[in-house]
């Protein structure tokens, strides 16, 4: 595994993937002033979508890679930061 590492993400209208970083957790930060929505890459649906209001954080266990979870932001592109453990 990588050593934990705050990294920037950018977020757009569409989902997108996280960066293939081996990981067994990710911390995800919202500071795009806006809505940050995330789901599972493998488990998608409306009813399965996490959202982050801008400001705030959450812990997410994943199985092997931070790429397993997108993002998207309808209006905030900048401002997302990961840390990977």
């Amino acid at each position: 595994m990588a050593a934990s590492k705050l990294r920037s993400v950018t977020a757009t209208a569409s989902y997108v993937a996280l960066e293939d970083i081996p990981c067994s957790f990710v911390s995800i930060l919202n500071k795009t002033g806006a809505a940050l929505v995330i789901e599972v890459a493998s488990d998608s649906g409306t009813d399965k979508e996490i959202t982050l209001a801008d400001g705030l954080s959450i812990g997410l266990t994943v199985i092997s890679n931070a790429k397993e979870l997108r993002i998207k932001s309808a209006t905030g592109t900048t401002g997302v930061q990961i840390v990977t453990e």
